[in-house]
């Protein structure tokens, strides 16, 4: 069994999360584009959309991620699978109302990022 950990701050600026974005191999996760079933229907955006203002919305306490059993959220760009990972566990994603966290799916959102939620 493997051991993975992940030490450090995490960057509250976009741009510091788009340097480090993860390859389509995740270290978590494997190859994500094998991970991602590619809808069959050619507008989806609105199923990501959904995600994304209900975490807004409604994703500001604990008890909306340990209710809805939501692990993270991965937002992943569909021209080469390159992610940013965020889970509402980690200590700077809890503070402010889980500001980082909303407000970072909200920015990868907008420029193109589909968004998964990921559930335990």
């Amino acid at each position: 069994m493997s051991t993975v950990a992940l030490v450090g701050e995490l960057p509250f600026d976009t741009k510091e999360m788009m340097n480090e974005l993860a390859s389509n191999n995740h270290m978590l996760f494997g190859k994500i584009s094998d991970l991602i079933e590619k809808p069959k229907i050619a507008n989806n955006k609105l199923d990501y959309d959904f995600i994304t203002l209900e975490l807004c919305v409604k994703g500001q306490n604990a008890d909306y991620f340990e209710r809805n059993q939501i692990w993270g959220y991965m937002c992943v760009r569909p021209s080469d699978y390159a992610n940013y990972t965020f889970c509402p566990d980690d200590s700077e994603n809890r503070d402010n109302n889980y500001a980082r966290l909303r407000g970072g799916v909200s920015w990868f959102s907008e420029r193109g990022f589909d968004v998964y939620e990921i559930h335990y």
